[in-house]
């Protein structure tokens, strides 16, 4: 009797603890920064907020896919981005790719959408060169290469 007495204390007790993990976190957002988030990424569950170099970075977690939403101080929307699979990027972005890169080492593929529009971000390992990030918008454009250092 004791043991089972123990048990449903400690399920209740554990039941408790994981309830109060929930969404009702104080992220300390602005309500501008707030508003934008549950207008555009409806049922979002905030992860994380930093607030870093001027910036706000709301990490959340929306249609099953963990995303980072950068925000300025004053909470104008920068940019969301978020991982890709490969298999995910549409032919014609990956035709583009390897036009420009044929035997391109692909690191990294983000999908970034931004006030100006959307685009993948692809990070390029090069071989005896430094890597690269390519910028490729949804109908297969190259927008733009930056170089970058590990």
């Amino acid at each position: 009797m004791k043991r089972i007495l123990f048990m449903a204390l400690l399920l209740t007790c554990s039941a408790a603890l994981f309830a109060s993990c929930g969404t009702t976190k104080d992220w300390h957002l602005s309500e501008q920064c707030s508003k934008f988030l549950n207008e555009r990424y409806a049922n979002a569950r905030i992860l994380e907020v930093d607030y870093n170099d001027g910036m706000v970075e709301v990490e959340i977690r929306h249609d099953k896919k963990d995303k980072e939403v950068l925000f300025t101080n004053s909470c104008e929307w920068i940019s969301t981005s978020w991982d890709v699979a490969r298999r995910n990027v549409p032919a014609v972005v990956m035709k583009a790719l390897q036009k420009k890169y044929p035997n391109a080492r692909i690191d990294d593929i983000d999908f970034v959408e931004m006030p100006r529009g959307s685009y993948y971000r692809f990070e390029i390992e090069r071989r005896g060169q430094q890597d690269e990030y390519v910028y490729v918008t949804p109908q297969g454009v190259i927008t733009e290469v930056r170089v970058y250092h590990k």
